[in-house]
Parts: structure tokens; sequence; C-alpha cells
């Protein structure tokens, strides 16, 4: 599976197959139009990994709802994705077992039944010929060589410096330490929430914020930061922008954490974890009361206990039980 060089390129090459008449069949076979195919090639697009074009594990459900489409539309238009061989669905959604239900809530605090599917957007190989622009019509020939293939495009950008090519190679890069795997786990729920905090980006900046914002992970999870956050919204009668009419929806989300959030305050994880402790102190005294009374009972003589219980029966016999006598004189 080829990755992309970039965001751009890949949607570039969509028009490229799109405009070739074994594209145009395949999409007139999927009845998908083609401003259809292009606005869902654009929401996998942005929600991949921006440099690799993997993860994309948004629903069917939350991209017709964005886009305003219905869901078979979206599905039919990615299934032509692939079809293409611009996307493969490398995991099957599916629904999670009991023991994965339970993990999964253990991991975020929410109730989870379904793993979605996870897509990576791919490049066709006989067009993953690295820094070299294809042209828009035809099929590149495999065997030719490359100083042999045309590069000029009908639409192509008048500066090269938007290519990729060694100068990017040489470009420094800044070794960062990675982020906590409890940071990780929490930008994760969030993002699983509200995927548009990651669209077009690196999860690791969703990191970064939550950090910046002071959010502990060991305090919060996914669903108590955003409950929290909501709550005091509506408490304080704000009404959240759209996610499609955020500039920048991780600042902005960013910019709800900290008007919402004193740092002093008590989560609810804290009284979660105030409650099992407690609850955790009461077991270990039962605990420790049940062992107390079966270390005693161990030390009892039982044979002197059966002695003396047949001393009592011989000296308080059971006497014999009085017959009530009912009116007839019947018993």
């Amino acid at each position: 599976m080829p990755a992309w060089t970039s965001a751009a390129a890949w949607f570039d090459i969509v028009l490229d197959v799109l405009s070739t008449a074994e594209g145009e069949g395949l999409r007139r076979a999927a009845k998908v139009a083609p401003d259809t195919l292009l606005r869902v090639a654009r929401a996998d697009q942005l929600a991949a990994d921006v440099t690799t074009g993997r993860g994309v594990a948004t629903a069917h459900e939350s991209v017709a709802v964005e886009l305003g489409m219905c869901k078979r539309t979206v599905q039919r238009a990615r299934a032509l994705l692939e079809a293409m061989g611009l996307a493969v669905t490398i995991v099957e959604g599916r629904y999670l077992t009991a023991r994965e239900r339970a993990a999964a809530r253990a991991l975020h605090g929410g109730r989870q039944i379904k793993a979605a599917s996870v897509r990576a957007l791919t490049v066709p190989k006989r067009r993953a010929v690295e820094n070299v622009h294809l042209p828009r019509r035809g099929v590149v020939n495999l065997s030719t060589p490359l100083s042999e293939i045309p590069t000029k495009r009908a639409f192509a950008r008048r500066s090269a410096a938007s290519r990729r090519g060694s100068g990017s190679e040489k470009r420094s890069k800044v070794e960062r330490a990675p982020h906590d795997v409890g940071v990780q786990k929490l930008a994760a729920g969030v993002v699983a929430r509200m995927p548009w905090l990651a669209r077009g980006a690196h999860i690791g900046r969703v990191c970064t914020a939550l950090t910046r914002a002071g959010i502990d992970p060991a305090r919060w999870t996914a669903t108590s930061l955003i409950e929290k956050v909501t709550e005091h919204e509506k408490q304080a009668g704000v009404n959240a922008a759209h996610p499609l009419r955020q500039g920048n929806p991780l600042a902005y989300f960013v910019w709800r954490i900290r008007n919402a959030i004193v740092p002093e305050d008590t989560t609810a994880v804290e009284v979660a974890a105030a409650r099992a402790a407690e609850l955790a102190a009461e077991r270990a005294e039962w605990a420790r009361l049940r062992e107390a009374e079966r270390e005693r009972m161990a030390k009892v003589d039982q044979a002197e206990v059966q002695r003396i219980l047949e001393q009592m029966r011989r000296d308080f016999p059971s006497r014999p039980k009085v017959r009530r006598r009912t009116v007839g004189g019947a018993s």
C-alpha cells in the first residue's frame, strides 16, 4: 500500500483517476456523482494522518451528517475510492465483545459497543512514483524510463517550490520526547468524540494542546472533560459554535476548557477514586472481621461443644406436644 507523499498530492491523484476512462466507468457503475466523490474524498483526506494517509476511522454516519448526505451515499463513494485504488480498508468495523466493552470503558470512561473501520488513503501502484508529477490523463507505462515520463499537468502549479524534492529531506528535525501514555489515551478519547479536533493534523497536536491547557490525565477522562465543558456552557447560557464554523477547532476547544475548568476543583475522576478507595477500605474491614471469626472458631474445641449439647439434651428433654381439641371432638 503506497503511502501518499502529501494530502494535496493524493487529492490531485483522485482528480487524475476520476478523469480517466477507467475511472469514469467505475464512477458510473457505482452511481456516484463526481462532486459527491470529491466531497467524501476531501472529508477522508482531512481525517487521515498527514504524514502517511493512514488512520481514517470516521464512520459513514459521521461523514454523512457532516456533508449533508445519506449514509449509503458515503458508503458507495468510499467503495468507489477503494475500487480506484485510492483507499484500502485495514480493519473492518465490528461489534465489541463484552470484555472489549469493559476494556473500552476502563480506557476512556465512555460506553462503546462498536469498533470503527480503519482505512488508509493510498496511491495506485502505477502512480506511486516518487518526486514525479504525473500527467492528468492517461496511464504511465511502468517500462518507460523516468526521464521520458511527461511531468507537465493541465492544472499544474506555476511554482516548482510546492513539489517535494531532496530539499525536504535536508530539513532539520526537532527531536521531541513522546507524550505520556495517559495523555495519548486521553487525546484519543477526546478525538473519538470530537473527530474534527484532529482533522488534517496529527493527534500529537491534541496531546500538546491538552497538556498546555493543564489537563492531567490522572484527573480527567475524555467523558468527564467534555461533560464538564458542556455543563459549564449550559449553565452560562453559552452555545458552542458548530464544528464546521470553527476556524481553528483545536484552539477553540482549548479556550472552552480554560473557561470551564478551575484547576482547584475536584474532578469526577477524583470523586470516583475517593469512593472506590472508601469501598475498598470497607471490603478490607469486612474481610478482616471474617478472618478473625474464622480464627476464633478454629480455636473452639468441637468435642467439648458436642459434649455440652448432649448434656443439655439429657437435662432438658423435650416435652411431648399437647394436641388441642377442636370443636366436635376432633383432634
